[in-house]
């Protein structure tokens, strides 16, 4: 497959909308107003980030159910944590990690990977194919890898956004990243 491993696997197939950093300046006045307790403000953040959102999710633990209740769980811990958002980080940055972690805790009280990748039925398409292989191989990597590769091509955040999610410093990303596109390369192509 490669020219890195076709862009990652075509930026892990389920990053949808604008990158985070796009959203910026309307997310600003949207989180003031939904502090203000302005429930139509909270629902446009909602309708403008879920999408994002349940990409992260799917790709953080592999199952459509799993990933919708995930979705969930984020908005409704953003929602009651709002008050406490200071605007040091973007709101975009702020939930995809309330996001990452609640996929982490999931992980880990479950203690399982995705569900096996069955073959492809006669009416599947390839891309649908491709997904189902995308997902396995993710499933397989070390929670770590998945997780920086899921934010930076499923979701395109930058190096630094990732860092601040994640509380890392920025070497730290860039050697994970670096080690995680290996990783799922040899397991991507392994496939």
């Amino acid at each position: 497959m490669s020219p890195d491993t076709a862009s990652t696997t075509e930026a892990l197939l389920l990053g949808r909308g604008r990158p985070a950093h796009q959203a910026g300046e309307a997310d600003d006045s949207l989180v003031a107003l939904a502090c203000g307790g302005d429930q139509a403000a909270f629902e446009r953040l909602y309708l403008t980030h879920r999408d994002r959102v349940y990409a992260l999710c799917l790709n953080l633990c592999g199952n459509a159910d799993q990933a919708q209740d995930l979705l969930q769980e984020t908005f409704v811990r953003a929602y009651r944590a709002l008050p406490g958002f200071r605007g040091s980080a973007r709101f975009s940055t702020w939930l995809h990690a309330i996001a990452v972690n609640l996929c982490r805790d999931a992980a880990h009280r479950q203690r399982r990977m995705a569900e096996p990748v069955e073959p492809a039925g006669p009416g599947e398409s390839d891309r649908t194919e491709t997904v189902h292989l995308v997902r396995a191989a993710l499933a397989q990597l070390k929670p770590g890898h998945r997780t920086v590769l899921a934010l930076r091509y499923g979701q395109a955040l930058s190096y630094q956004e990732i860092a601040e999610m994640l509380d890392w410093s920025l070497p730290r990303v860039k050697v994970t990243l670096h080690r995680a596109k290996l990783a799922f390369k040899a397991v991507y192509e392994g496939e």
